[in-house]
């Protein structure tokens, strides 16, 4: 344990000292002092152990929210840009366009930002590549630092490309639309955001809303930057084992089977792209090899990647897994909240503490 662990642990024990006394510990009364001690110390642990994974959640979630944007910039441009959307989004600045291109494929951008400064007749095939290969992924064209004509080049260059979106930042507004271009909200795949107002619609026949837990573990599962139920539990909060046990004693399939499900989803979803190779669809479902995720699809969905892709888009998967995961237990998944303590775990705990309390009395008998 670190040096401010022990401080912050030493501090917790004061402030449960004074707020409850010496021989009681979260409610319950102890007649050995050292019993107490040692209950106080186990609960100041804890809460500093809670305190240190809330931080990392919190750091982590900041940067899960923030949405990639890779640059192709002139070295003016690039610090302007750090300055007006540094902190909105994680910024990847690149030599050459091609690299652009090639964090596309794996995934390490969710945008790219080309400038009318740099691009060239021959960047046109490249360009009409990426907005063609990419559909999912937003190209925009950046004019500043140029001259009239060299903006009008590069603005009839962006066109040929299928380049949809242009900011003209010569002037104040044109900063601002920038930043509103790259606004979280309208980066994220509208296929994924509508999955999940599908699926959580589809918990209720009749139209109601599902509870607001299995919103929120859908939308985790279904995060393009969650892999795990490790990390889905990490994000709502609830230990893995946990939430693992709410969904047994629903009488659901483990949360581990919704979210490979989901993975797969995203797998069918990025393989519409004609430009993403299966290797690269592997890496982005961090898989540890291509082979590694061809025997996961073949588990989960009884064929080969390569049938996979030819047999399922996103639309078709998210299919399978409404007609799987939802549909059979519709009555279930109405009422479910797999955030909120049932009342078995209720009755558990209160077991639990009356069983602390009679080992304390039989102690002090």
């Amino acid at each position: 344990m670190l040096e401010s662990d022990r401080a912050a642990v030493a501090a917790y024990e004061q402030h449960i000292a004074a707020a409850e006394g010496p021989r009681t510990v979260g409610g319950t009364y102890y007649p050995r002092e050292n019993d107490a001690e040692q209950q106080r110390r186990w609960m100041a642990e804890r809460m500093v152990r809670e305190a240190r994974r809330q931080v990392a959640l919190e750091r982590a979630s900041e940067l899960v929210s923030r949405p990639r944007v890779g640059t192709w910039l002139a070295q003016r441009e690039r610090a302007r840009v750090d300055m007006a959307v540094g902190g909105q989004v994680q910024l990847c600045h690149r030599e050459t366009l091609h690299a652009l291109r090639g964090d596309f494929i794996t995934g390490h951008i969710d945008a790219a930002l080309v400038s009318a400064s740099l691009v060239r007749l021959p960047d046109v095939a490249t360009m009409s590549a990426m907005v063609r290969d990419f559909p999912g992924n937003v190209l925009v064209g950046f004019v500043a630092d140029v001259d009239e004509a060299q903006a009008l080049a590069g603005a009839l260059a962006f066109g040929q490309a299928g380049v949809r979106s242009l900011v003209d930042a010569r002037g104040v507004a044109g900063w601002t639309a920038l930043r509103s271009m790259f606004d979280s909200q309208r980066l994220p795949d509208t296929f994924m955001q509508r999955a999940v107002r599908e699926l959580t619609h589809d918990a209720n026949t009749l139209g109601a809303s599902c509870t607001a837990g299995w919103a929120r573990f859908l939308a985790t599962a279904f995060s393009p930057r969650v892999s795990s139920a490790k990390q889905v539990a990490a994000s709502l909060g609830v230990c893995c084992s946990t939430l693992t046990s709410r969904f047994y004693r629903a009488g659901l399939p483990s949360p581990k089977r919704y979210i490979a499900y989901a993975r797969l989803v995203w797998a069918a979803r990025l393989a519409e792209a004609p430009g993403v190779p299966l290797s690269a669809i592997a890496h982005r479902m961090d898989a540890s090899s291509p082979q590694s995720f061809g025997r996961t699809v073949r588990l989960m969905v009884g064929v080969s990647a390569g049938t996979f892709r030819q047999q399922f888009d996103g639309e078709g998967m998210l299919a399978r897994f409404r007609s799987t995961l939802i549909d059979p237990y519709r009555e279930t998944l109405r009422a479910f909240d797999p955030l909120t303590i049932s009342q078995a775990e209720r009755e558990q705990a209160s077991r639990k503490r009356s069983s602390r309390r009679g080992l304390a009395t039989g102690r002090a008998a």
